[in-house]
C-alpha cells in the first residue's frame, strides 16, 4: 500500500523567473519516494511560463502544468485552487523561489510512514523547520521559526486561532486533512478574505480534528527578498515591535473574524463544546476586559512567547 501512494507538489508562480529554475532543480533531484510536480502560474508577464514549460518538456511525465484559473488572486486562493484540482494522497506545497534540501520529501514522508493507520486516517498536517537566504543564495539566520520567534513544536490547537508556526512550504497533508479543508469549496472560496493564508487554514483545521506532527529539521531554504509574498518579520527589531504594539486591537479583530468563519464552516463537523468555545471568542469583544483576558488565558488562545502574550493580553 505504502509503494503505491501519490505525492504531489503542489507550485503557485508569479514573476518567479530569476529563481525558479533553481527550485525546480533542487524538487527533481529530491530522494525518497517518486513525487509529481503541479503548477498553476497567476499571470506573469516575465519568462516564468517560458521556464515552467521547458522543464515540462523535458519532464512530462512528472510536471503538470495546470490550465490557467480565474480564481487565483494571491497565494492563499491560488494554493487552495491548486489543491481541489489536484487528486492525489499526500500533498506538499512549494514556492516559486525556495531551494528544496535533498532530504525534504523524504523526511516528510518518513514521518508519516512512521503513523499507524488509525492516526493516518485522521487529518494530519506533517511540517518543519527551514533556513532563510538572501536573494543571492546566502544564509543568514539558521532558524525560520527561531527568527520569527515561534513554537519549535505543535502547541494547543486554540494557539492556530490567534498565530501560526507551520509554513505552508514546509509542509505534508494527506487527502483527509484536504476533504475537510475542502468540504464546501464554494463557500470557502467566497471566504477566503477572513482567513489569514492557506498554511494557517491548513494548521487549524488539523489542530482542531486530527493531528500536527513536527520534523525537527532544517528541510529548505526559505529565500527572502523585496518580491516575496509574505516576508520574514524582524521580530526583535525596534521598529517592528513598536509596529505590532499598535497593531494588536487589528490582530484581535482579525483573529475574531477567522475563528466566526471557522465556527461556522465547521459547525457540524465541530463538538457541540469546541463549538461554543469558538463562538465565545468570536464574540469576545462583549465582555469587560478583565473577563476577556481571564476567558483567553483559561482557553489558551494566547500567542507564543511572554512578550507577546502581554502585549497581546493588554490589548484584549
Amino acid at each position: 500500500m505504502a509503494q503505491n501512494l501519490r505525492i504531489s507538489v503542489l507550485m503557485a508562480t508569479f514573476n518567479g523567473a530569476s529563481h525558479l529554475r533553481e527550485q525546480m532543480d533542487s524538487i527533481l533531484k529530491q530522494e525518497g519516494p517518486e513525487i509529481s510536480l503541479y503548477i498553476s502560474d497567476d499571470g506573469s508577464t516575465d519568462s516564468t511560463v517560458q521556464i515552467l514549460q521547458e522543464f515540462e518538456n523535458k519532464f512530462p511525465s512528472k510536471i503538470h502544468l495546470l490550465p490557467p484559473s480565474s480564481r487565483t488572486q494571491g497565494a492563499c486562493i491560488h494554493f487552495l485552487n491548486i489543491l481541489q484540482n489536484v487528486d492525489s494522497d499526500l500533498f506538499l506545497f512549494a514556492d516559486q523561489d525556495d531551494i528544496w534540501t535533498f532530504d525534504h520529501v523524504k523526511s516528510l514522508y518518513e514521518k508519516y510512514q512512521s503513523l499507524n493507520d488509525s492516526e493516518k486516517a485522521k487529518p494530519i498536517l506533517i511540517f518543519s523547520d527551514m533556513k532563510i537566504i538572501d536573494a543571492n543564495g546566502k544564509v543568514f539566520a539558521d532558524s525560520f521559526l527561531k527568527t520569527e520567534n515561534l513554537p519549535q513544536g505543535v502547541p494547543n490547537s486554540h494557539f492556530y486561532f490567534v498565530q501560526n508556526n507551520v509554513s505552508g512550504c514546509v509542509s505534508l497533508l494527506n487527502s483527509a486533512l484536504k476533504r475537510l479543508v475542502l468540504k464546501n469549496s464554494e463557500l470557502l472560496f467566497q471566504n477566503t478574505q477572513k482567513i489569514p493564508m492557506h498554511d494557517f487554514f491548513f494548521a487549524t483545521t488539523a489542530a482542531t480534528f486530527g493531528n500536527i506532527y513536527f520534523v525537527r529539521k532544517l528541510l529548505s531554504f526559505y529565500r527572502k527578498h523585496a518580491n516575496n509574498a509574505v516576508g520574514i518579520q524582524q521580530v526583535k527589531n525596534g521598529k517592528h515591535i513598536l509596529k505590532r504594539l499598535t497593531q494588536q486591537s487589528a490582530d484581535l479583530e482579525r483573529s475574531i473574524q477567522y475563528t466566526d468563519f471557522f465556527a461556522t464552516y465547521f459547525k457540524e463537523d465541530l463538538e457541540a463544546g469546541e463549538f461554543q468555545i469558538l463562538q465565545d471568542f468570536a464574540n469576545i469583544k462583549s465582555r469587560s476586559k478583565l473577563s476577556r483576558i481571564g476567558w483567553m488565558l483559561k482557553h489558551g488562545f494566547l500567542k507564543y512567547g511572554i512578550f507577546r502574550k502581554c502585549v497581546q493580553l493588554w490589548n484584549a
